[in-house]
């Protein structure tokens, strides 16, 4: 069995922890050393398959020094690599965690990729996709690739791959509104709200909400037969698809990244 993974827009994922006083608009200083780790939803789950002794090859774009930390933060876990060089820098993206335990991103929007890295990931992509099982792609798209660069890949494959997404917005809405569609699509809570423009109160009222996210995920696997796995974070995640509809609780535990 062959499995790759694409991650065009890769992050180093830089976590500093603060104390409950931290405010916008001053000086905060962090109340422990900060945490830095790789990011890229393809690469990790890369990196997870190569935890259950599975390979993969992972493909997507990294430039400058940050890509050659993000490779360094990669290397303990002997993956398949094959990343296409870009002329500008992976993106760093920052959490902030405070002494509540809320947590505030500031993301970079990565790129721009020019034409001639498209074209060479591409061209890489199209060498494997027709003799690979599954072909997992996911996460933002950076600037100088459309937003139909998921749906333009699952069009190169042949019957035998069968590729799974995670991606949001109208990457998403080109990829199931394609004649070829993919064969698991994976959105969290907010992203399927996104998608079926419904709103899903599990908050206030949990047995209501999650009837609420099974019977749009059913609808959308009735209508298309695309299996949905949607995530839900502190309330778990839902599978729909072969075999009916599933629900795992999510036990309470320290959320934790690839360190």
């Amino acid at each position: 069995m062959k499995i790759a993974t694409l991650t065009l827009n890769p992050a180093i994922d830089k976590t500093m922890y603060f104390g409950k006083d931290a405010k916008m608009g001053a000086l905060n200083r962090a109340a422990a050393p900060s945490v830095t780790t790789h990011g890229g939803k393809g690469s990790n789950v890369s990196c997870v398959f190569k935890i259950f002794g599975i390979e993969t090859t992972a493909y997507g774009f990294i430039g400058g020094d940050s890509g050659d930390l993000f490779m360094k933060l990669l290397a303990p876990y002997d993956i398949n690599a094959d990343f296409t060089r870009t002329k500008c820098n992976t993106r760093m993206n920052i959490k902030i965690i405070s002494g509540e335990n809320e947590t505030t991103e500031f993301n970079e929007s990565g790129g721009p990729v020019d034409a001639g890295e498209k074209e060479n990931i591409l061209s890489k992509i199209k060498n494997i996709i027709n003799d690979t099982d599954f072909f997992f792609m996911g996460g933002s798209v950076p600037p100088g690739i459309g937003k139909n660069i998921y749906r333009d890949i699952i069009n190169l494959g042949g019957d035998k791959t069968k590729f799974i997404t995670d991606c949001d917005g109208e990457a998403l809405k080109l990829c199931m509104d394609n004649a070829k569609k993919p064969y698991i699509i994976k959105p969290n809570q907010f992203e399927l709200e996104q998608y079926t423009g419904k709103k899903f109160d599990l908050a206030n009222n949990f047995d209501v909400g999650i009837e609420s996210v099974k019977r749009e995920m059913k609808k959308i696997y009735d209508e298309t037969g695309v299996i949905v796995l949607c995530t839900l974070g502190e309330y778990g995640g839902l599978y729909c698809g072969d075999g009916g509809t599933y629900y795992i609780s999510a036990p309470k535990v320290e959320v934790k990244g690839f360190s």
